[in-house]
């Protein structure tokens, strides 16, 4: 039985007013008109929850008014057994999905943990359970306790940039602003969350961000905040035409990461139909686990148009099952449909491939013309299936092109070093 979401709408809205009460209250205005406005506002909303999220909003409330709370217990202190325990539990609960669970084994040790490592906690199970207005507080609050902490900076950004995009995109700016002043795992994330449009101002900081990572020692890292920066690197010479500088940032950064599947894809996009290199890259990113369905779609595309049908037809079974766009999903089913009957699959199995790529994408005409072809060839023998439509490279590759410009890297939850105290 699917559960139901942990944060629903009207959850979503009763959190909301929670953190507009925090927030007056840490100003010193709990008891002014506009708090009890909230408070008047919440009602409806309150009585809408059901029992359990009626407990989670008052545990919730309770862990916002937490973090301009003193500490009981000085973080200068070792961490107990049970501390460690109670630690443990929470990750593996954040990791089976049981949040409540997880928040909860953490407001057992409250007291014993510093505030800045509670909240960075607290915040990456918000983050999980997919309430960005909630993770901004507690990542934000990590931040302000710890502002020389790079991770809490690109943490704070990230869930900026999901719960208000406006502040975020002002906060972004003023870090770009001012690069040098900043890590440049930081530098990167602000210059994710810009608009691509800003490419002939991200290019100088992007440039100058890569030259500081490249003379830093090699960590892991390290070397993801280099990925990152020359992943927005180049989609930024991409949106300006500059296809070869594009491939030059790529490739920079694959001679430090060579297994990056984003990377090996990235390249691979632009060298599709050009270059052959671009087949291999392809073939890399899916042996380097790429979750996404643009390396199976290039070499489905590839295997159809060299008549190798049966590794196109399990190349766009494997695709269809990654993350992607209805768009490239139907392209898959429609180059499936093909295959399948090129293969002499039964009629059924053939025009529902092509059944499945008209639903999902209402606006893919070719499939409902190749569509057409098969049947044709059905009811006639002499109608042969070289009469395919079939999609040209450089088509497949501006597809694939504008799909990488719109891609934003997220920054990764780290966990820092444990100080608990």
């Amino acid at each position: 039985m699917t559960r139901p979401p942990f944060c629903s709408n009207i959850f979503r809205l009763v959190a909301k007013g929670l953190i507009a009460l925090h927030q007056l209250d840490k100003d010193g205005k709990d008891d002014s008109p506009e708090a009890e406005a909230i408070r008047d506002s919440l009602d409806l909303p309150l009585r809408a929850l059901n029992r359990i999220e009626r407990e989670r909003s008052q545990w919730l409330s309770e862990d916002l008014y937490s973090t301009h709370e003193p500490p009981a217990v000085s973080s200068a202190q070792v961490p107990n057994a049970v501390v460690q325990l109670r630690l443990i539990e929470s990750t593996e609960a954040r990791q089976n999905g049981e949040w409540d669970r997880a928040l909860y084994a953490l407001r057992e040790i409250r007291e014993h943990v510093a505030p800045a490592l509670m909240s960075y906690l607290r915040g990456c199970i918000w983050l999980q359970a997919e309430n960005p207005d909630v993770v901004v507080v507690f990542f934000g609050h990590a931040l302000e306790l710890d502002p020389e902490y790079a991770t809490f900076r690109t943490l704070h950004l990230h869930s900026l940039s999901k719960s208000d995009p406006i502040a975020a995109e002002s906060l972004a700016k003023s870090v770009l602003a001012n690069d040098a002043q900043y890590a440049p795992n930081v530098v990167a994330h602000a210059a994710g969350i810009m608009s691509i449009t800003e490419a002939p101002k991200l290019i100088p900081i992007l440039t100058r961000n890569l030259a500081r990572i490249e003379r830093l020692e090699r960590t892991a890292s390290c070397d993801s905040d280099l990925a990152m920066t020359v992943d927005l690197l180049g989609a930024s010479y991409e949106y300006l035409g500059n296809t070869a500088a594009a491939v030059d940032c790529y490739s920079r950064g694959l001679q430090v990461r060579p297994n990056d599947a984003m990377l090996l894809c990235a390249r691979g996009i632009l060298g599709y139909g050009v270059s052959s290199r671009s087949v291999t890259d392809f073939e890399q990113a899916i042996q380097f686990g790429s979750p996404v369905v643009w390396p199976y779609l290039f070499l489905a595309h590839h295997y159809l148009l060299t008549n190798q049908y049966e590794p196109c037809r399990g190349m766009c079974e494997l695709g269809l099952q990654k993350n992607g766009s209805h768009l490239a999903k139907s392209l898959l089913e429609e180059w499936r449909a093909i295959a399948q009957a090129e293969l002499g699959f039964p009629t059924d199995a053939v025009l529902a491939a092509f059944d499945a790529a008209e639903r999902l994408d209402p606006n893919n005409e070719s499939a409902s013309r190749n569509r057409k072809v098969f049947e044709a060839s059905r009811n006639s023998p002499s109608v042969p299936h070289s009469q395919w439509e079939q999609k040209t490279s450089a088509g497949i590759r501006s597809l694939g092109m504008a799909e990488n410009a719109a891609r934003r890297s997220l920054p990764t939850v780290e966990r820092p070093h444990s100080n608990a105290a």
